[in-house]
């Protein structure tokens, strides 16, 4: 990850608005429909607008770039727990393996069925709740302009 969005991070363009704050604007290069977007990276902060830093604890593409800008080594901007220290301190502890449910104390309290909890169902297929994205609308987009090129064609056949 942090390597290809090293790679992606030679084709973005900075601009600096606050040395102090160490805070800029960031332009992707155009790729076919995609780029041309901007973002803020605030190093100080450690944080970009595409969210991603935030997400992940590594530098982003545009935050790699900005890194560049100001000589720091974006590496040193990742994420504290990425570290092999921390990995090691995880790991380091003594874990105990758990024994047979036999031995295990009895809770004190009862599970319960409770039937009228469980929501009505419709019948037919349920719905989707995943959010629908521009990768959907280019299937819709093509699939439609497919069907009226073959209204399109079926028209022109009828007029003959």
């Amino acid at each position: 990850m942090f390597i290809s969005w090293q790679q992606k991070a030679v084709e973005h363009t900075v601009t600096k608005y606050s040395h102090a704050q160490q805070s800029t604007l960031v332009q992707t290069r155009r790729q076919g429909r995609h780029g041309m977007n901007t973002h803020v990276v605030k190093i100080a902060n450690r944080e970009c607008s595409c969210g991603k830093w935030n997400q992940f604890g590594i530098p982003c593409s545009h935050a790699q770039k900005v890194c560049g800008a100001y000589n720091i080594s974006a590496a040193s901007m990742v994420k504290d727990y990425y570290d092999v220290m921390a990995y090691n301190n995880t790991y380091s502890k003594h874990f105990e393996p758990v024994q047979s449910e036999d031995y295990w104390d009895d809770p004190n309290f009862q599970l319960v069925h409770d039937p009228t909890i469980r929501t009505v169902t419709r019948p037919g297929r349920n719905q989707t709740t995943r959010i629908h994205n521009e990768m959907d609308w280019r299937q819709t987009r093509a699939r439609q302009e497919a069907q009226q090129q073959q209204g399109d064609y079926s028209i022109q056949e009828n007029v003959s």
